[in-house]
């Protein structure tokens, strides 16, 4: 059987939930890859609304056409951050796939526990969001709302290399699978 490496892995989870410092922990070990980190292009956007919904949906659209685009150029893995609220990853995958129906995806939901959250969003700088109830619901949807193939970890007391870690192992295991 044809080895088939994973196209694309997405991290999801509220703010401080690890995903970003997760991500530059991974791309370390994929030198052709991408870091693609939604609020990075919602930055772009000079009056951005956090808190709009349909800014937010916009932004995720707009990036699955970039993620297509890399891996036609071949950067892979492309690692995917972002919150993923409510049910979002269900259109952001339908689109991925009508771009190509082959892609090979693995989604991690990162979160952490309400006393690790409260601690790390006060470890947060000012510029960075912090609001606890917010973060407590979205930290309680990534238990909550979960894909069927998404693996969960619980990042409490865990650095980023060591999810960085897990994730690598469960890639690996993907890999010779296929």
């Amino acid at each position: 059987m044809r080895e088939k490496n994973i196209d694309i892995i997405i991290l999801r989870g509220c703010p401080a939930s690890g995903k970003s410092q997760t991500a530059k922990s991974l791309s370390k070990f994929f030198p052709k890859g991408i870091r693609l980190e939604v609020d990075t292009l919602r930055q772009m956007v000079i009056s951005v609304d956090w808190k709009n919904q349909q800014e937010h949906i916009n932004m995720l659209q707009i990036s699955t056409g970039l993620v297509h685009d890399f891996l036609k150029s071949g950067f892979s893995p492309v690692i995917i951050v972002d919150t993923f609220s409510g049910d979002k990853i269900n259109k952001y995958l339908d689109i991925l796939y009508q771009l190509d129906k082959d892609l090979s995806i693995m989604i991690f939901g990162l979160f952490t526990t309400d006393d690790e959250l409260r601690k790390r969003l006060e470890l947060r700088s000012a510029h960075e969001f912090r609001d606890f109830g917010i973060c407590k619901q979205l930290n309680d949807d990534v238990i909550k709302i979960k894909q069927n193939t998404e693996y969960q970890i619980n990042t409490t007391g865990l650095s980023s290399a060591q999810t960085a870690d897990i994730i690598l192992s469960k890639v690996a295991t993907k890999n010779f699978d296929s």
